[in-house]
């Protein structure tokens, strides 16, 4: 009997035998951006840009744009936890030979639209829309 062909999605490599580092960039005195590579024989193979903002001295989750599932996709919260955007697709990543390529070349775009959207992100956080 013939049944439906597996659906092949898009997995990074592991930490080994990837290589994974967090770093922040400071936006402000009360938020910033945390993020998360991964990268694999000179190839950035999976992110999270992670946006953040402190309230009461504790760093809170505002926005993200991160792979996976095999998308590029974004993230957005409200203040009081509903959920604005989920899995926003941003791009399919191509299972095979490409994959890489794929996330390396998307990730400066995130990051740059992390930067310039940051203050919009914080604005619809604390409006709840």
């Amino acid at each position: 009997m013939g049944g439906k062909p597996e659906v092949q999605i898009y997995t990074p490599p592991g930490t080994p035998p990837a290589a994974e580092q967090t770093f922040p960039i400071e936006l402000s005195e009360e938020s910033r951006l945390v993020v998360r590579l991964r990268t694999y024989r000179k190839k950035i193979v999976d992110y999270a840009v992670m946006q953040e903002t402190s309230v009461a001295g504790e760093w809170v989750h505002v926005a993200r744009i991160d792979c996976c599932g095999g998308t590029i996709h974004r993230h957005l919260v409200t203040q009081g936890g509903k959920t604005l955007l989920d899995h926003d697709l941003i791009r399919d990543i191509p299972y095979g030979e490409k994959s890489w390529e794929v996330v390396d070349d998307s990730y400066e775009g995130a990051l740059d639209e992390m930067e310039e959207r940051w203050e919009d992100n914080l604005r619809r956080w604390r409006r709840g829309h």
